[in-house]
């Protein structure tokens, strides 16, 4: 395809319309989509807040080019707020992305691949009516911007293979140097998107061009933010956040760790170590721990191990802001987690990935099992920002559990064992023989990136549910896909093979 032709084929931009099934399918998501928001902006006069929204209303409101999370949705949060700026317009806005890019998803998928008619109709029903994307939505977090942006970004690597347009790449290109700097779970985006590059059709040059048009901009956003965390905070580092992560993960390791088996550490970990041990010695006496379950504990408690080191180094310093001071620690907690971590590789794997691996299965609803964090006030930050009259905000019912949400970790856990064995089952029947080199090449991505996902969570952080939005659609598609695959080879292989009978003769004729 030459670089003047349109982004995507005219066939594409006709079915999508004048195909009467879709047309269908995008009136009614129309009506769907509006009928949602009007009973979740009933339902929740105010958004839900968690910790992070703070800070990504400070970022916002301070037009920061670097923050404690990536800035990409502080920038977006100062986008939408040039036209709107309530908290109903956010949320509207949100979902109404998310559907966008499902549609985008959902309508590529069915001309490119051209599954069945029903598997396209149940896959349809189950990601447009989804409700847990209006609970996403309705947060202010990055996490519905963030899997908008990652479906577009894998949508546009499925036009990649198909057709690779130069003005594809370049969609492609932003699409990712956005993601990218939306949340750090799209690290492995890159190395994804170089592979396309390299399978997708051309020549060497056209390649090697292709490769600087997709490396760019995220490059450039990396070589910018570690620029600036040295320029200004004198940490040259793309994510202060990891070391702070690595650190917290090998404490929930490590509080496993009996006393008997702990060894020497070296002299630099001496002080932090020293709190450490204190710290849980103290939590081995009370009978409900707080870092029972894989979550935010070490990282944000001001009573555990890392806050208090920081709190400690600082006690005599009230000059040095809170975002420099949390940044100078960071390289220095990651070496001493993974110091813990090479220590206890057993220990890790079995109190820390194999924990998180099950919570990948089946992710905790966290904070989308409860409106705003429990509490029926908001930091001034969120009203200042959203011209609130007062702090104080509620929702449909005085309990403030979200009890919708309670199902959707085990629909994921069954989502993703019928993908897992649905592409066994797949290649078990001959699969690969029987689709398309561009079929068997998609498939070849999804499970890649599939895999990609589960190793990047895994090991990251603690998995919870608001995190899986865009590995639960993906999933759920390819799920189906596969499974409808499976069911219909099974029906033609049970269906006996006529026989040829020999001609009966009539004696009389």
């Amino acid at each position: 395809m030459t670089p003047k032709e349109p982004l995507l084929s005219h066939d594409f931009y006709k079915n999508v319309w004048y195909d009467k099934e879709n047309r269908i399918c995008l009136i009614l998501s129309a009506v769907i989509t509006s009928t949602f928001l009007s009973i979740i902006v009933k339902l929740y006069p105010f958004p839900n807040f968690l910790p992070d929204s703070y800070s990504y209303i400070d970022a916002a409101y301070n037009n920061a080019n670097i923050n404690m999370w990536p800035v990409g949705y502080s920038k977006f949060l100062r986008l939408i707020s040039v036209f709107n700026r309530s908290d109903t317009g956010l949320v509207i806005v949100q979902y109404s992305l998310l559907q966008l890019a499902i549609l985008f998803f959902l309508f590529s998928i069915k001309y490119l691949l051209q599954p069945g008619k029903w598997a396209m109709r149940v896959l349809f029903i189950l990601l447009v009516l989804n409700p847990l994307w209006l609970y996403i939505a309705n947060f202010v977090s990055s996490d519905a911007l963030f899997a908008t942006f990652s479906l577009l970004w894998l949508t546009s690597l499925f036009w990649l293979l198909f057709r690779p347009a130069a003005k594809m790449f370049i969609f492609h290109a932003l699409v990712l140097g956005f993601v990218f700097s939306v949340r750090y779970n799209a690290l492995y985006y890159p190395f994804i998107s170089i592979l396309v590059v390299l399978l997708a059709n051309g020549t060497i040059r056209e390649k090697l061009l292709r490769l600087a048009i997709v490396i760019v901009p995220v490059s450039w956003f990396l070589l910018y933010t570690t620029l600036t965390f040295k320029d200004r905070l004198g940490v040259a580092t793309f994510s202060p956040f990891g070391g702070w992560q690595m650190g917290s993960n090998a404490l929930f390791m490590y509080a496993h760790v009996a006393p008997a088996n702990r060894g020497p550490v070296p002299k630099q970990f001496a002080r932090i170590h020293s709190i450490t041990i204190k710290h849980m010695d103290s939590l081995s006496r009370l009978k409900q721990r707080p870092d029972q379950e894989l979550g935010i504990y070490y990282l944000w408690d001001e009573k555990a191990p890392l806050k208090l080191y920081l709190a400690q180094k600082y006690r005599k310093d009230s000059t040095t802001y809170y975002l420099k001071r949390w940044a100078s620690v960071s390289n220095f907690y990651g070496q001493y987690g993974s110091w813990l971590i090479k220590q206890y590789p057993g220990e890790f794997l079995r109190y820390y990935i194999w924990p998180n691996f099950i919570n990948y299965y089946s992710p905790p609803t966290e904070f989308l099992g409860i409106y705003n964090m429990g509490s029926d006030t908001v930091d001034p930050g969120a009203v200042n920002w959203f011209g609130y009259k007062s702090n104080k905000v509620h929702h449909f019912s005085k309990n403030k559990i979200i009890i919708l949400t309670a199902i959707f970790p085990l629909l994921l856990a069954m989502i993703n064992v019928i993908f897992f064995f649905g592409f066994i089952g797949f290649v078990v029947l001959g699969g690969f023989s029987k689709v398309s080199p561009y079929y068997r090449a998609v498939l070849w991505i999804m499970l890649l990136i599939w895999l990609s996902n589960l190793a990047f969570s895994v090991f990251a952080s603690p998995i919870v549910l608001r995190y899986q939005a865009f590995p639960f659609i993906f999933t759920l598609a390819f799920a189906g896909l596969l499974l409808e695959f499976v069911i219909r080879q099974s029906f033609q292989e049970s269906k006996p093979k006529k026989e040829e009978v020999e001609p009966v003769v009539d004696p009389a004729v």
